[in-house]
């Protein structure tokens, strides 16, 4: 099957599924997950993870963070840093415990091992977050203020966690490389993305729009998407955290209202639909029979360890009941953060490919679950609002 056929499945398939998704009241990423599914090795095999799909989808959630980032409010991300960092070690700390108990004792995995696995649910993916929030109308909340700033500090605390524990205990090659190393660069990149998002990104645009060719705006936007991310790479964190900074220093520009006029159809007409589809590929049922009790008590413990997790920690902030609870369902989806993290796992022989496999499953079912909990309790709570507004009124 060529890549035209492919990118023409895909977008099909996924445009319908959209579209079932949202007449049965889920979220419209729901659907096109499960075309992945469908599609994929695990039923139809219609589509395999090809190298053309991987790429695509690469630059599908880098221009989907990169959106993320150009719609959000720079000032309301630094006013509940305080309650995002409290989130994000809360939101590490539930499951990474529970799942390092649950693995050493009850099923007598080495301790290393364990720990490992219990790394791999901290991670949090908020590309998936992300598109829930969009379509709920709920991005430049608190709530999604303390989403996003979490996940940004939960991938800084887990690169910093990972970096240790492979120092530590890992024997392949990752393990090579002393975590003094390891961490220079992260704190680099942080360093470089403030230089860059204060002084450079503003000159750049206005530069960029004098010259004589045709959409110059758009084109200077894409540059320091794709720019970000790559720097971001080359120091050792993920590109969507690139791209999401590169974003969000656009959106403290007079560029933004245009620039999110220009850049939205880019991503969702191509390449964001590659990368929900792209997520369901990678699951396949074979093999998986005798461990369905444990990969049904990891996918307990991942949901659970950051809907707690995360919505105490916006407790202790004086977030209501329910605004509390979102956050905490904000962050239980995983994606590419925690693929990554299982692939360093794996490579430093801390985790075996039956391991590996079982958190790809619980990766892709948290994925997969997570918008359906976080959109039934925004729609829950905008039902309670609507009540109290009516008896007010009354």
């Amino acid at each position: 099957m060529t890549y035209l056929v492919q990118l023409v499945i895909i977008l099909t398939l996924t445009k319908i599924g959209a579209h079932l998704s949202n007449t049965f009241n889920f979220p419209s990423v729901i659907g096109e997950l499960l075309v992945g599914i469908l599609a994929g090795p695990a039923v139809l095999h219609l589509l395999t993870p090809t190298t053309f799909i991987h790429y695509f989808a690469e630059i599908g959630v880098i221009v989907l963070m990169f959106i993320a980032g150009l719609e959000g409010d720079f000032g309301m991300l630094m006013r509940y840093w305080k309650p995002a960092l409290t989130v994000a070690t809360l939101g590490v700390i539930f499951p990474t415990l529970s799942a390092l108990l649950l693995c050493a004792v009850g099923f007598g995995f080495s301790w290393t091992t364990s720990l490992f696995i219990g790394l791999i649910l901290s991670a949090t993916s908020v590309s998936i977050t992300v598109q829930v929030l969009k379509e709920m109308d709920r991005m430049n909340t608190p709530a999604g203020a303390i989403i996003l700033g979490a996940a940004v500090a939960d991938d800084i605390m887990c690169v910093i966690l990972l970096g240790l524990c492979v120092a530590f205990f890992g024997t392949g090659n990752t393990a090579s490389q002393p975590f003094l190393l390891t961490l220079l660069p992260k704190i680099l990149f942080f360093v470089l993305m403030v230089v860059l998002a204060k002084w450079v990104v503003p000159k750049f645009l206005d530069v960029f729009c004098r010259l004589t060719a045709s959409e110059n705006e758009t084109t200077a936007a894409m540059i320091l998407c794709f720019g970000f991310a790559a720097i971001a790479v080359a120091c050792g964190m993920s590109d969507v955290l690139g791209a999401y900074i590169a974003g969000l220093a656009i959106s403290e520009t007079p560029h933004k209202a245009a620039l999110a006029l220009k850049v939205e159809p880019i991503g969702y007409a191509i390449f964001i639909p590659v990368f929900f589809v792209s997520i369901g590929l990678n699951i396949s049922f074979v093999g998986m029979g005798k461990d369905l009790f444990f990969i049904g008590l990891l996918i307990l413990i991942a949901i659970l360890g950051k809907q707690f997790g995360g919505a105490l920690g916006a407790r202790l902030f004086g977030l209501s009941h329910s605004e509390s609870h979102i956050v905490g369902a904000g962050m239980i989806s995983r994606g590419e953060m925690a693929l990554v993290v299982s692939n360093v796992a794996l490579g430093a022989h801390l985790i075996d490919q039956n391991h590996y496999t079982a958190m790809i499953v619980v990766t892709v079912v948290t994925t997969l679950i997570a918008p359906v909990i976080l959109k039934a309790l925004i729609q829950h709570q905008t039902a309670a609002q609507r009540s109290t507004q009516i008896n007010e009124v009354k």
